[in-house]
């Protein structure tokens, strides 16, 4: 009952306050507990605003982070959506009550184990979990109405541009000149164009990192 309490507090003061926020999106944050998406030594801080370190400079989004990169997206119930990096599984949980499927790349296998049995254990049926190099995406079921790199970059890969389908988007948080800012990226007659969204502060992922953009 506490977690409960606490989630709906979170959501109260973090995520309503955003701007643009739909009924049905705010119902799936009231009933997802993001305690349930949490390591068991970081269980304690599952709600609080910021941003939390795991192993591998991999970073557990803030949860009103996590609520502006959804809303962004705008997904809509008959699309599906790529997610490179699984964290924890909670923004693939969300997503998986916007989207019709929700495929989850992830190399490392113990984040890809702990986020695939959250989401089990919350009945959720519709997210597909992928054990491979983030940095591919997922050719094999491509194109995607939506992609999103859970994570900051320092480029784009155009492989993962090319899986966008005809009118995609693609969020991604690009790090660039000591700044992070979200950005989204949209195809449109093969044209890919992009906008700032808003500007944050997380870590770069080791496969976003320009030492490896011949590297696939």
């Amino acid at each position: 009952m506490e977690d409960s309490i606490l989630n709906k507090s979170m959501v109260e003061g973090q995520i309503k306050p955003i701007g643009g926020m739909s009924e049905q999106l705010l119902s799936v944050f009231y009933s997802l507990d993001r305690n349930d998406f949490m390591p068991e030594k970081m269980k304690k801080m599952a709600y609080v605003e910021k941003n939390i370190t795991l192993e591998n400079n991999r970073t557990i989004l803030r949860p009103d982070l996590i609520a502006k990169i959804i809303l962004c997206v705008d997904l809509k119930a008959d699309e599906n959506v790529l997610v490179l990096g699984a964290s924890t599984g909670y923004l693939s949980a969300i997503l998986s009550y916007l989207a019709e499927t929700v495929i989850v790349v992830e190399e490392e296998e113990q984040l890809l184990n702990r986020a695939e049995a959250s989401i089990k254990k919350n009945d959720i049926n519709n997210v597909v979990f992928i054990n491979k190099e983030i940095i591919k995406g997922y050719h094999d079921q491509s194109p995607f109405n939506a992609i999103i790199i859970e994570g900051a970059i320092q480029f784009v890969p155009t492989n993962i541009l090319d899986q966008l389908d005809e009118g995609g988007r693609l969020l991604a948080i690009v790090h660039e000149k000591s700044t992070c800012s979200a950005k989204l990226f949209k195809k449109n007659k093969n044209i890919i164009t992009n906008q700032n969204l808003f500007n944050c502060s997380i870590p770069v992922l080791d496969s976003f990192k320009k030492k490896n953009i011949f590297s696939f």
